[in-house]
């Protein structure tokens, strides 16, 4: 598991390496020091720490209240100051900042710990919780744009173009820092085999478009291996998987499409199964439960309109 990266903003070189050497003692990564706001800045930028010591004293032109003030602006990495002594206009100046705490010098390292810790936490909490937001206001979205296509009158289903679907996908991807989103279709051949082909795609910078792949169209499941896919997706179960847990029979459509993990939920029209959405990821990670139930609603909403009659 990789160290909590820490920044020291400390204009005393002894007391800064007196910091650096307990906290390596803790187990943190010390990304690095800086004697001023200003060097700091320019540094964080770069090193993009976990979290930053700000001695809130600076004797420089930017004290540590500004410069703190700036991290959480540019930055939103959580700072928590070092202080000996701090009057009441200095700590109301500091609470604009929204500190992840103070550190009374000469501090104490079970004290140093367990605030940093605490800090570390805090903040993982309110990203987390800032995602879910996110992801449940694409969502929100994806609403409204059901809503209003719902309104054109129809006696068939609802036709899409690319510009449909970005307006529904693109809010999503957004939201989830996903690399790529693709909708996959069932059909039926003239031998009656029922085939699969990837007929929309939303792709984030980094991500190479893989619709026009041949491939990818018309293919079975059992060709690319993923026939449990099938099985999970029928009974309208969700497929969660990386690229590491695949076996290998199964890692046909990631490494077709440049990805390593993925989030694979059936879609179903008027409870038939018409086909699957998938999320999917440049690099693996894991999805919380609440993007993981905000993507089941997606794919809901997605049968909902495209059986719209």
């Amino acid at each position: 598991m990789e160290k909590p990266a820490i920044f020291i903003v400390e204009d005393e070189a002894i007391v800064a390496n007196d910091i650096k050497e307990t906290l390596k003692s803790l187990g943190y990564d010390v990304r690095g020091i800086a004697k001023s706001g200003e060097i700091a800045l320019e540094k964080i930028k770069e090193l993009k720490p976990d979290l930053v010591l700000m001695d809130i004293h600076l004797s420089t032109q930017m004290d540590g209240v500004e410069t703190a003030g700036k991290i959480h602006v540019l930055y939103n990495i959580p700072v928590i100051y070092l202080t000996a002594y701090a009057d009441k206009a200095l700590l109301d100046r500091a609470k604009v900042t929204e500190p992840y705490g103070y550190i009374i010098k000469p501090y104490d390292e079970r004290e140093l710990h367990s605030v940093i810790e605490m800090a570390l936490y805090k903040h993982r909490i309110e990203r987390e919780i800032k995602k879910r937001d996110d992801v449940l206001f694409a969502v929100s979205s994806a609403v409204e744009w059901l809503l209003r296509i719902s309104r054109v009158e129809s006696h068939v289903p609802r036709d899409f173009n690319a510009s449909d679907i970005r307006d529904i996908l693109e809010p999503v991807g957004l939201a989830l820092d996903a690399g790529a989103i693709g909708i996959f279709k069932t059909d039926t051949d003239p031998a009656g085999r029922e085939t699969v082909s990837l007929i929309y795609e939303w792709g984030c910078p980094a991500y190479a478009s893989s619709l026009y792949k041949p491939e990818l169209r018309q293919f079975t499941f059992n060709a690319l291996g993923i026939s449990r896919w099938h099985d999970l997706l029928m009974k309208g179960d969700i497929v969660v998987a990386t690229m590491s847990s695949l076996v290998k029979d199964e890692n046909q459509l990631f490494d077709l499409l440049g990805v390593k993990c993925g989030i694979i939920l059936p879609i179903f029209i008027h409870d038939n199964f018409w086909g699957f959405i998938g999320f999917f990821d440049l690099a693996e990670r894991t999805r919380s439960a609440d993007e993981i139930e905000a993507l089941r609603i997606t794919a809901n909403l997605l049968g909902a309109a495209l059986g719209y009659r």
